[in-house]
């Protein structure tokens, strides 16, 4: 199975992956990387590397908070064919490539529309609630 990492800032990572798991309930082969004040460049990636000794033959996904990031920055020295990182994630985002992982097996058709999707799940609702259209 794909392993799923979350490489962000805070404590986004475990509160997103709660969220998450909220929705379509306990995951494996899903790790969390928090990025807390203070962590060097090192720490960060030396945590990825141990999050991604858990990732099989199937490969892995890096999803960070914000490109050019310290968690995107360094997630950016793992990516090869079987690694692939995605920045800038949102929830509908991860929880397609959670779900997905299930059925797909390769890493790179599974994360191929990724961005698109993830912005494809972000707009302004609020004309939606007052029934009118945006200007």
């Amino acid at each position: 199975m794909i392993e799923i990492i979350l490489c962000c800032h805070g404590n986004m990572a475990e509160g997103i992956r709660s969220a998450a798991e909220l929705i379509i309930g306990p995951q494996e082969h899903f790790t969390t990387i928090s990025v807390q004040p203070g962590d060097g460049l090192e720490d960060v990636r030396r945590s990825l590397k141990k999050a991604l000794q858990n990732a099989g033959e199937d490969g892995a996904v890096i999803l960070t908070d914000i490109p050019g990031g310290t968690p995107c920055n360094v997630a950016a020295m793992f990516v090869s064919e079987r690694i692939r990182m995605i920045t800038g994630f949102n929830l509908p985002l991860l929880i397609k490539l959670t779900l997905g992982r299930m059925i797909e097996k390769d890493v790179l058709k599974l994360t191929a529309n990724a961005p698109e999707y993830a912005a494809e799940h972000v707009m302004d609702a609020s004309f939606m609630l007052k029934g009118t259209q945006p200007h």
